[in-house]
């Protein structure tokens, strides 16, 4: 496979959207002009913010499934570059992400070396360059038989289909819900914008697949299915009716696309469009780059379209003003009278006592009793849940499959916490928002919220108990002192009473008692072994209890501060606004009647220009949304 070739210039090429956001990012910097030349440098610094964020946001796709069901080769044959690492005995061990890029370049993210008592925190990873050709020695389970502790991997890649803000994101096999491979998939569906899930055409969804499936369908707002080897399996179609059989009965209308990475490898070598069409993938790229790149352009463009309205809207509320004390100054006194009124509102929403200000406090003071409630309740059931199956079971026969599934469940649990957390910050920063009238009040959604499996990585709690069977010896030797303690008991006993002791009888006793007393050791050794199962759950649960609370506690005062400085921001915006229309309407009665014909020609002037602007604007969320430009 050619790492140069780009098949979007090929057998994609009429799969690619048109078009670009460079009209969007131009409306933007006229905005942000205007507002630099009526003196009001806030209001351009919220544009340009706007710019950046419509230049440099990225839309990330987490590409999940099960080992070996070709998860990189997917990737490897959607970019025709090889990328990821395929290996029929070395699989991906890493998250590995590839965006756009002006050249081919790699990075490893490692972790610094600890002993057992430290925590690497995320700002102390080194982003180590490392060679193209290299990058299956970091990304594949090669790395595990080294000493470098290699969490990530990133890549950059010139393709068109990244071009527009798309991030693929190949994780390692879940390997079932309790592998700690699963563990990283859930913590990067919980922050991803869509995902592919992928399964071979072997054979239906297995009952691990559709748990994960039905996780990933829950966490992420957009997944989509995928089915591969379809050229090697011909009845892929019956397993795929199968799986739609699944899923619908699972309440979940999604569809399924086929594809082949052999078929599309193919079609690009030849530049064979009907090969490609067979291959499954034009399909693919269609959802990736329609529903869901130009899914999150049209957001973006929306966020776009609102911040311009807003800051043009205060422009011209300010020119409208000062053109209605000059037109009409009868009226003025009226005017001036309601613009105090308007300054002294957009003044208490700046006081700290202000109601928004008030709300977000309390809100906050609220929402953090409320994730730590929603966590140790779901702790509780965890351990409850936990204490049942040990209590049926032999830890040691079943901590095997136990360990993994209490890891999986807590981790679970964890991002759905931190998937709660996030829904009730938005909806803090919608009640903040209500305080302020201008277009009902913006909200502010884009929080900062981490990746939770980054709280799970640094839990250390060890979850290992002592499962050794008792040996064949001993077990011999505690039947033999229970035999010998039972012959012995009863030929004292017959001796005692005068009756002569049968010896028949005395080892058939004997034999009982041996057998009761290798039991009792067996139910003794079992009671222990919960025991320690036990105590190993409420270990580990308290660590993790101990890790999120802190985290969400952070999380919290970090989201409290976003939301504050946005909304401390409009404050300003508005009070300054409202300050100098009163300025101007005051300071209209002072002007000569030949300056006041001179003044009204000039604020009729910009406010054309500022209504084109609001025109631009309206046509931002008016047409389809286009691709992204980038500036990397």
């Amino acid at each position: 496979m050619s790492n140069d070739t780009d098949p979007n210039r090929s057998a994609d090429r009429d799969q690619q959207p048109g078009g670009s956001n460079a009209d969007a990012v131009q409306v933007l910097a006229s905005g942000a002009s205007a507002a630099h030349a009526y003196g009001r440098s806030d209001l351009a610094a919220r544009l340009e913010a706007t710019q950046v964020r419509l230049l440099q946001s990225d839309v990330n796709v987490v590409v999940i499934g099960e080992f070996k069901q070709g998860k990189s080769s997917l990737i490897n044959a959607l970019l025709n570059a090889e990328v990821c690492p395929v290996d029929d005995d070395i699989a991906t061990a890493v998250p590995t992400s590839i965006r756009h890029g002006v050249k081919r370049a790699a990075w490893a993210i490692v972790a610094p070396p600890m002993d057992g008592s430290e925590r690497a925190n995320v700002d102390q990873f080194e982003r180590r360059p490392i060679e193209f050709n290299s990058i299956a020695d970091y990304a594949s389970e090669r790395v595990a038989d080294t000493d470098t502790d290699v969490r990530a991997v990133e890549i950059e890649l010139t393709r068109r289909l990244l071009a527009d803000g798309l991030v693929l994101v190949d994780t390692p096999g879940v390997g079932g819900l309790g592998s700690a491979h699963a563990t990283a998939a859930l913590g990067a569906l919980s922050v991803a914008d869509a995902a592919i899930f992928l399964s071979d055409a072997s054979q239906e969804y297995t009952a691990t697949e559709m748990g994960f499936l039905k996780q990933a369908l829950d966490m992420c707002p957009h997944v989509t299915c995928v089915m591969t080897k379809t050229d090697f399996y011909p009845a892929w179609r019956k397993v795929r009716e199968l799986n739609m059989e699944h899923l619908r009965r699972a309440g979940r209308e999604t569809t399924i696309i086929p594809v082949s990475s052999t078929l599309r490898v193919e079609a690009i070598r030849r530049d064979d469009k009907s090969l490609n069409a067979e291959s499954g993938f034009p399909e693919l790229v269609s959802r990736l780059t329609k529903d869901v790149v130009e899914g999150a352009a049209r957001r973006e463009r929306a966020n776009a379209y609102r911040d311009l309205v807003a800051v043009t809207d205060q422009l011209v509320a300010q020119f409208e003003t000062e053109l209605s004390a000059l037109n009409d100054p009868e009226a003025r006194a009226a005017l001036v009278a309601r613009l105090q009124e308007a300054t002294h509102r957009s003044e208490s929403l700046r006081s700290q006592a202000a109601k928004w200000s008030v709300t977000l406090n309390d809100g906050v003071g609220d929402l953090t009793a409320n994730i730590d409630f929603d966590f140790r309740e779901r702790i509780r059931k965890v351990t409850s849940e936990a204490d049942a199956a040990i209590g049926n079971s032999d830890p040691q026969e079943t901590w095997a499959e136990f360990e993994p599934w209490l890891s999986e469940r807590v981790s679970f649990d964890v991002v759905g916490n931190y998937r709660f957390l996030t829904d009730e910050s938005v909806s803090l920063s919608r009640s903040v928002a209500e305080h302020f009238e201008i277009d009902g009040g913006e909200v502010l959604e884009q929080l900062d919220i981490q990746n939770p499996a980054a709280v799970l990585a640094r839990i250390t709690a060890d979850t290992s108990i002592e499962t050794n069977d008792t040996s064949t010896a001993t077990k011999g030797l505690t039947m033999l002192r229970g035999s010998y303690s039972g012959a012995l008991m009863f030929s004292m006993l017959g001796t005692m009473i005068g009756v002569a002791p049968l010896t028949p009888i005395i080892v058939g006793i004997g034999l009982v008692m041996g057998r009761k007393g290798l039991k009792d050791e067996k139910e003794r050794q079992i009671t222990q072994r919960r025991a320690q199962a036990r105590n190993a759950v409420r270990k580990f649960s308290d660590e993790v209890t101990f890790q999120v609370s802190k985290d969400s506690r952070d999380t919290l005062r970090r989201t409290q501060r976003q939301i504050r400085d946005f909304y401390t921001a409009r404050a300003e915006e508005l009070h300054r606004s409202t300050t100098e229309a009163l300025a101007t309407a005051k300071s209209a009665a002072q002007t000569g009647e030949a300056e006041r014909t001179t003044r009204v020609r000039d604020i009729e002037a910009e406010l054309i220009r500022l209504r084109k602007l609001q025109t631009r604007a309206q046509a931002l969320s008016a047409t389809p949304a286009a691709s992204r430009s980038r500036a990397r």
